[in-house]
């Protein structure tokens, strides 16, 4: 497995550096360097998503404990290519490698390393086809919305609030009226930890605990639509909410709770407040 494992993560290095290539030679020339960073960061992440399930089997990972294994271990070894072989091999600064995590500056980089993490397990996991359309629109809403925080932030700040108010409403109303059908969301969970919650105590505080999660959400839809003093609030509710929710992998449309986190920092960023000079936008190419 582990050998197998390795000749993957190889393969994507070298997809990696074809996707760097092509956005130096073709996306930035074109697009400009803050559009080109924002497409190559969604081809590579869909080619290690896409890689994952394509390779699983074949690496031998099939439990979801030796899949998040091989996710942690993709993710160390990224790592450490992208800043050791980056600094010491490119030459790179380390501000410049750490300013593409800098979501707050429009960098959205940190889909990647995501998606490395958490793709092996969701594969393991399984997908089900009754959610494949809701999962694929999920997804395209949430790139939809981070394309906008990069250009028009009070529209990408729109949809999150609306987002929020919408699920707060929805799970409100359910919490109240049939508050069971939470439970069958043990099915999609990645984390052994949540799935043992959600078949034993959770039940027993079900409507409680799911009424004060509804009402968390319209709070920090209230907070994101009056922004100003309140921004900061509202986008830190939105960050701790969506990446709690990661782990339930389909069930929460995984990579939408990435996507919209960022887009929500990349809208703090360009708050009045914390106005982002389009200078700090000129990263250096990255290693790959």
């Amino acid at each position: 497995m582990i050998a197998r494992a390795i000749i993957i993560w190889l393969l994507l290095c070298v997809l990696a550096i074809l996707n760097g290539a092509f956005r130096e030679a073709i996306l930035k020339p074109r697009l400009g360097e803050r559009w080109a960073h924002f497409l190559s960061t969604l081809i590579l992440s869909g080619v290690i998503w896409t890689t994952s399930f394509a390779f699983l089997d074949w690496i031998g990972a099939t439990t979801l404990a030796s899949a998040w294994w091989l996710g942690f271990g993709w993710l160390s070894m990224t790592l450490a290519f992208e800043f050791l072989a980056g600094h010491y091999v490119f030459k790179n600064g380390w501000d410049k490698l750490l300013g593409d995590y800098d979501a707050s500056k429009g960098r959205v980089w940190l889909l990647v390393p995501a998606c490395t993490l958490f793709a092996p397990p969701i594969a393991a996991h399984g997908l089900d086809d009754r959610w494949h359309w809701p999962h694929i629109i999920s997804v395209v809403v949430a790139v939809v919305a981070l394309a906008f925080s990069l250009f028009k932030p009070q529209v990408a700040r729109g949809m999150i609030a609306f987002g929020f108010a919408y699920a707060g409403g929805i799970n409100l109303w359910m919490a109240l009226a049939s508050p069971q059908e939470y439970f069958t969301y043990a099915d999609f969970v990645i984390v052994p930890a949540y799935k043992d919650f959600i078949l034993g105590s959770f039940q027993s505080i079900v409507t409680a605990m799911v009424a004060a999660i509804a009402i968390g959400q319209l709070l920090i839809a209230a907070a994101l639509a009056l922004g100003g003093r309140l921004l900061p609030f509202g986008v830190a509710g939105v960050v701790i909410f969506l990446l709690a929710i990661a782990p339930f992998g389909q069930g929460s449309a995984f990579p939408f709770s990435v996507l919209v986190s960022l887009a929500a920092v990349s809208v703090l960023g360009t708050a009045p407040s914390r106005a982002v000079s389009r200078t700090h936008l000129r990263v250096a190419p990255r290693a790959f």
